[in-house]
């Protein structure tokens, strides 16, 4: 089921603007910190409903990681693909995953200079378009049903696999691109350099 996240004529400074920036301007701090904003809110909508793991499952999965490692270059692919797609790994990937997306766009609202807003920007759009851990988490997580199922999100929560991927492409098409543009000497690069 597809959502559309924003009605037309929506306000300047959404996760929207990422990916149809009609009126977004990059060199603008207001509208960079308020997409930010909004990336925050909902992200925190999909990480609230997470449960955290029990401290049951975090030392269990701990005496896993424990044995794999202890084995070193003896553990089979089995075993490691066992661990790797576990509910309790996948879980722990999830819960890590939007935590370092929450941490790095507090990093884009705190920074002072520019310069260091990017770089935070830059770790924002590697971290949405990790589609795999996304993918992986989430099925995971709904299979064993422990996170709602997409339908019953709310709506600025829905389809996380396709609009993170989408946002991040947009950070990287409408926030990064441009900043590097005007950072160099050259506006393109030569297609045959």
């Amino acid at each position: 089921m597809w959502v559309i996240l924003a009605p037309l004529g929506h306000a300047v400074g959404t996760a929207w603007d990422l990916v149809h920036p009609d009126a977004f301007d990059w060199r603008q701090r207001a509208h960079r910190h308020s997409v930010a904003a909004d990336l925050i809110s909902r992200i925190s909508l999909l990480a609230a409903v997470i449960p955290a793991q029990s401290p049951a499952q975090v030392a269990s999965l701990k005496a896993t990681e424990a044995e794999i490692e202890a084995l070193g270059s003896a553990a089979t692919p089995r075993q490691r693909s066992r661990l790797y797609l576990s509910r309790a790994y996948q879980h722990r990937r999830l819960i890590e995953l939007l935590e370092d997306m929450l941490t790095q766009l507090r990093c884009v609202r705190g920074a002072a200079q520019i310069s260091a807003e990017m770089l935070c920007w830059v770790e924002v759009s590697v971290l949405l378009m990790d589609e795999e851990t996304l993918d992986i988490s989430l099925t995971v997580l709904r299979q064993s049903r422990m996170i709602p199922r997409d339908e019953d999100m709310p709506t600025a929560a829905q389809d996380p696999k396709v609009w993170y991927s989408e946002y991040g492409r947009g950070v990287v098409r409408n926030i990064i691109r441009p900043y590097l543009q005007s950072r160099s000497s050259q506006p393109e690069c030569d297609s045959d350099a």
